[in-house]
């Protein structure tokens, strides 16, 4: 019975923090994002094997290098992070920092704690977001100013073509 009601006081807070405190989620221009894996072989290739392992695309700088990007594919306002959450789930992000936008400011992986798994740090502003959960702010201004990544669809649906990401 202790254990339910500490399980119980436990499920209130959490949504009581999640019901009061909203994340701006959309300070991105409305860019263009469409990246299309026509086969499972491209999804291989270039997409996310599994838990932890990300990947960056960026059609401007070719990235990822030998991606066969198209006349109409495009990669968002800062580029694209594709990463698989800890289930191996893939999830998709924007890379340009909400807080710094207009200005193209990209996050990068936050190396300073090793055991905290997906955070990533703007270098400009100092903010960090966890993409494991829905890439809300953790420090810095986007904390205090409530700005969160600015998240796209992945659909994975095994046909043809295999993966698509969209806004």
């Amino acid at each position: 019975m202790k254990h339910l009601s500490l399980f119980l006081l436990t499920i209130m807070a959490a949504l009581s923090i999640v019901s009061c405190d909203t994340v701006d989620s959309d300070r991105i221009p409305p860019v263009n994002v469409n990246i299309i894996f026509p086969t499972i072989g491209d999804w291989e290739r270039y997409g996310v094997a599994g838990a932890g392992f990300s990947r960056r695309f960026i059609a401007s700088e070719r990235q990822p290098a030998g991606f066969p990007y198209k006349g109409l594919e495009g990669t968002g306002y800062g580029g694209v992070l594709l990463i698989a959450d800890p289930m191996g789930t893939p999830l998709a992000y924007d890379l340009a920092c909400p807080e710094c936008c207009p200005a193209v400011k990209r996050i990068v992986i936050d190396d300073t704690d090793q055991s905290l798994a997906g955070i990533y740090r703007c270098n400009n502003c100092g903010s960090t977001y966890d993409v494991f959960s829905m890439g809300t702010p953790r420090s810095g201004p986007a904390l205090k100013n409530k700005f969160g990544l600015q998240r796209y669809r992945v659909a994975v649906t095994g046909g043809s073509p295999y993966a698509v990401i969209t806004r």
